[in-house]
């Protein structure tokens, strides 16, 4: 629940008690709660005047008396009742103080875990950041753990692993939880997420899957770190659940465009590339040596080695795909069909 959802949780509680109604606008004069409905059907009424938003002082508006809350300078919410005169903006200090406490809530903990969900106004990000003094310059990549069972001591592991101020950690659920992992010139993720699943296998005795995010961010733009981090943990268990359960968003950005295209649009594809030529999908020897093949570029000798197979028999393997299918693994145009045809056969998989 974001801060405007509490503070609108706050503002209904308030009206009961309200002889007149309450209004309040967000940064921008949009309304956001109002105790008179038939308010919405006036087309303009809140077209309040900048000059009037601008101003830290208690202004009159249509015979309405507002009150703006700043937060570090920036305009956060507005907040109007019915009436004008003293009592009336005694009435509105009161409630004004009330829905600036309302703001100062989050606690540290709380606070991060709006930023990754998205669930927090950049205004509101601004403030925390000075609050809780994060370093406005430090990036973070986001790295999500999920395990089928409760991860509690597994987020003890990490301050094993990682120093203490390099990283904070976000609980999501009962078996997931997020680290915000400060980047660093010596960082190397790979080895720091292999270490940590490693580490959180052996000890805790539980089985983890891990998502990262692509590239480094700022605390502003958390939130598509941590998307980037939730897509690479939902393709990459559905293609590649037989890896080591580590999985990159920039391996998988091909996957989540083909994951956005309408289905009837993707069984239409599918008919009229592959109708009849679907069994070579299913066949786990056969799908195990493509991937290989993409793995090393297209490269014979280096897709042998990394199956531990006579070059012959990878090509006996490619050509009994070319005759399934039609369509030659060994060709580039073929290869780019083929690794989009084996993707969505996989991502819609009944």
């Amino acid at each position: 629940m974001n801060m405007y959802e509490n503070i609108k949780k706050a503002a209904r509680d308030f009206q009961k008690y309200l002889e007149v109604p309450l209004f309040l606008l967000d940064k921008n004069s949009k309304i956001i709660y109002t105790g008179d409905e038939n308010i919405l059907k006036k087309e303009g009424f809140f077209d309040v005047n900048r000059e009037y938003m601008e101003k830290r002082d208690i202004f009159e508006w249509q015979n309405i008396t507002f009150n703006n809350i700043f937060i570090e300078d920036r305009l956060f919410l507005t907040v109007g009742i019915y009436g004008t005169g003293e009592k009336t903006e005694n009435l509105l200090l009161i409630l004004s103080k009330a829905f600036e406490h309302l703001n100062n809530q989050l606690s540290k903990e709380d606070f991060l875990f709006e930023l990754l969900t998205g669930n927090i106004e950049k205004d509101e990000i601004l403030y925390y950041i000075e609050k809780y003094k994060f370093n406005k310059k430090d990036l973070y990549r986001i790295i999500i753990i999920e395990s089928s069972d409760v991860i509690d001591d597994a987020v003890k592991i990490v301050g094993h692993i990682f120093d203490k101020n390099s990283y904070y950690t976000v609980i999501l659920s009962t078996n997931r939880f997020a680290i915000l992992l400060l980047d660093v010139a010596d960082t190397d993720i790979d080895k720091a997420t292999r270490i940590l699943k490693d580490t959180i296998e052996s000890e805790v005795y539980i089985k983890v899957s891990i998502g990262v995010s692509n590239k480094p961010l700022d605390l502003i733009n958390m939130n598509y770190g941590y998307k980037e981090a939730c897509t690479a943990l939902e393709i990459g268990k559905k293609l590649d659940n037989d890896e080591k359960g580590i999985y990159f968003y920039n391996n998988y950005v091909l996957a989540e465009l083909l994951m956005g295209l309408p289905e009837d649009i993707i069984k239409r594809f599918l008919n009229v590339m592959a109708e009849g030529k679907l069994d070579c999908f299913n066949d786990d020897e056969l799908m195990q040596t493509l991937n290989a093949f993409f793995k090393n570029s297209l490269n014979l000798s280096e897709t042998s080695r990394d199956l531990y197979i006579h070059r012959n028999t990878l090509v006996y393997r490619l050509d009994k795909i070319h005759k399934m299918t039609e369509l030659d693994p060994k060709q580039f145009d073929d290869a780019m069909m083929l690794k989009i045809i084996m993707l969505l056969v996989k991502l819609f998989k009944d």
